[in-house]
C-alpha cells in the first residue's frame, strides 16, 4: 500500500501540469501521479500530427515529473474510496491521500452510427500505440473518409492532403464545415481553402452505417449516397470522462462534466477537478457552454493544485476562443458571435454585426450591443497565423473591458 499527500490521476497535459503546480507551491509534500498511458500526449496539433506521423512531438516529457520529484506510477486507478481517502487500481494496489486531483480527461463521443468496430475505423484517443495504428492504416489507405468537419476533422483531412494517392471527403451534418464557430460567410471561406486543398466536402448530411466485411468498405450517408472508404476517422466530438468520479458519488453533470466550485473543488472538498473532465464557465456564467481547450485546462490546473491545502485562487471566468489554421490562413473566433442565431439574437441581445474591418491582411467582423456599442464578440480571417491570434487577443481584451467596437486599434 502506498501513502501520498497530493495524488493526481490522469497524466495528460492537465494532469502533469497540476502535478508541478502543486510541487511549486508545496515543496515538501508527497506527489504521485497515476496514469494508465506509457508515453503520455500534448493535445495540440494531436490530429494534424497522428497523420503526418510525427506524434512524438506530443510526447511529454517524464524527466521533468522525476527532476521535481513527483513519483510516477503506469496503473489505471479503478475506484475511490472517498471515506477511506484511497484509491485502487488496475493492478489492485491501494494509494492512500490526502488530497486527490481528477484529470481524467475526455473520450471521443460515441457514434450513433452502426459499423463504428469495424476495421480501419478510428477516433482521436489520446493513446500513443492507437494513434500509430492511424498513422500505419493511412500508408496503403486510398479513399479515407472523415466524420466531422470540426477542429480535429480539419486538422486530419488538412495533415493528409500530402498523400497524392490518397482521396479525402468530409462529411458534415451541419450546413457548414465549423457552423457553430462562424456565420455563413466565414464558413464558405473555411470550405473554399479547404477544396483549394483537395480536400471533398459533403454537409448537411450524416454518416448512417459503416459497412463492410471485417474491415471498413464504404459509408453509407443519411441521404442514400454511398462512399467509397478503406479507412474512417470519426471526428463528431468529446465527452467528458466522469465514469470514475461518477462512481465515486461526487457531482457530475452528463455534457458538462464533474461539478467543480471557483477554487476547482469538487462536491468532497479533498478532491479537485481539472481539465476536459470538469465542468466549465464562462462569462456569461453557464455551466458547461465554453468549449474544452488545453490552455484552460492548464489554468485549471494551476488554480487546484494552489488550492490544495489552503484556498489562494479562483478560477478566472474566460472568453472563449477558437482559432484553426488552414494553410496559411487563418481563422479565428471569439465571444457571443460563436453559436450565435443572429437573427433571434439581434432581437434578444440587440446586436449589431460590422462589415469585414480589413486591418492588413486580416479582414475582422465585429458583434457589438446597439444601445452601448460595447464589444460583445468578433470573427477574424486572415494570415499570418501570429497576427490573427495578435488582434484575437486585443478583441478579448476589449470584449472584457466592454470597449466600444468603433474604438477598436485593430490596425
Amino acid at each position: 500500500m502506498k501513502q501520498t499527500d497530493v495524488l493526481v490521476v490522469g497524466g495528460g497535459i492537465c494532469g502533469y501540469t497540476a502535478a508541478l503546480a502543486a510541487r511549486r507551491y508545496y515543496g515538501g509534500k508527497k506527489i504521485t501521479l497515476v496514469r494508465k498511458e506509457v508515453r503520455a500526449l500534448i493535445p495540440w496539433c494531436l490530429a494534424f500530427n497522428c497523420a503526418k506521423g510525427t506524434l512524438y512531438n506530443n510526447v511529454l516529457r517524464d524527466d521533468r515529473l522525476y527532476d521535481e520529484r513527483i513519483e510516477l506510477v503506469i496503473d489505471e486507478v479503478t475506484a475511490i474510496d472517498r471515506q477511506g481517502k484511497c484509491v485502487t487500481t488496475a493492478f489492485a494496489e491501494d494509494i492512500i491521500y490526502d488530497k486527490l486531483i481528477l484529470a481524467t480527461g475526455s473520450l471521443p463521443a460515441t457514434p450513433f452510427f452502426k459499423g463504428a468496430d469495424l476495421q480501419g475505423v478510428f477516433a482521436l484517443k489520446k493513446e500513443f500505440p492507437y494513434l500509430e495504428n492511424i498513422r500505419a492504416s493511412l500508408a496503403s489507405a486510398r479513399s479515407l473518409v472523415i466524420v466531422g468537419a470540426g477542429p480535429a476533422g480539419i486538422e486530419f483531412a488538412e495533415a493528409c492532403t500530402t498523400n497524392r494517392q490518397l482521396n479525402v471527403t468530409m462529411v458534415e451534418l451541419l450546413p457548414h464545415c465549423l457552423a457553430w464557430a462562424f456565420d455563413d460567410e466565414f464558413c464558405t471561406l473555411v470550405e473554399e481553402n479547404l477544396r483549394q486543398r483537395g480536400i471533398n466536402i459533403i454537409t448537411a448530411t450524416g454518416a448512417e452505417e459503416l459497412q463492410g466485411h471485417k474491415r471498413v468498405e464504404q459509408v453509407k450517408l443519411t441521404n442514400g449516397r454511398v462512399l467509397p472508404a478503406d479507412t474512417v476517422f470519426l471526428a463528431t466530438g468529446i465527452v467528458p470522462n466522469i465514469e470514475l468520479a461518477r462512481e465515486a458519488g461526487l457531482a457530475t453533470h452528463d455534457h458538462a462534466g464533474i461539478v467543480v466550485d471557483e477554487y476547482m473543488r469538487t462536491s468532497d472538498v479533498d478532491i479537485f477537478a481539472v481539465g476536459d473532465c470538469a465542468a466549465k464557465g464562462n462569462l456569461s456564467g453557464s455551466v458547461g457552454a465554453i468549449a474544452r481547450r488545453a490552455i484552460e485546462g492548464g489554468r485549471e490546473a494551476r488554480v487546484a493544485a494552489a488550492n490544495l491545502f489552503a484556498l489562494k485562487r479562483t478560477r478566472e471566468t474566460v472568453l472563449d476562443k477558437f482559432a484553426v489554421a488552414i494553410g496559411d490562413h487563418a481563422f479565428g473566433a471569439i465571444g457571443l458571435f460563436q453559436n450565435m442565431n443572429l437573427e433571434a439574437d439581434r432581437k434578444m441581445l440587440t446586436v449589431d454585426i460590422t462589415p469585414g474591418v480589413i486591418a492588413g491582411n486580416v479582414t475582422v467582423k465585429v458583434a457589438y450591443a446597439r444601445e452601448t456599442g460595447a464589444t460583445i464578440g468578433a470573427q477574424v480571417h486572415g494570415k499570418p497565423f501570429g497576427l490573427v491570434r495578435e488582434i484575437m487577443d486585443r478583441l478579448a481584451d476589449a470584449i472584457q473591458q466592454q470597449a466600444r467596437f468603433d474604438e477598436l486599434a485593430l490596425a
